[in-house]
């Protein structure tokens, strides 16, 4: 192997720190990404408990406007929300 993959000795040892700094920036911007990832994914996380925390107390809301839209005055007063 004594003739250069690509053009001249120095071109191809232009080409080969070309490639090879292109390789570990795409390294560093995967590693970027996937913490960015997982943060996000334990935010998500925290989110979704306290949804879980939060949906009996909504069911129970929905429960007490479907009891208030059975009473006459209350349907006259506020209109089409039940």
């Amino acid at each position: 192997m004594d003739t250069p993959l690509v053009g001249t000795s120095a071109q191809n040892y232009r080409y080969f720190y070309i490639a090879s700094a292109a390789s570990i920036m795409s390294v560093i911007v995967l590693f970027v990404i996937t913490g960015y990832t997982a943060h996000t994914a334990t935010e998500i996380n925290e989110v979704i408990s306290d949804l879980n925390k939060l949906l009996p107390d909504a069911e129970n809301s929905l429960r007490i406007v479907r009891e208030m839209c059975r009473h006459e005055n209350f349907t006259k007063r506020w209109g089409e929300i039940c």
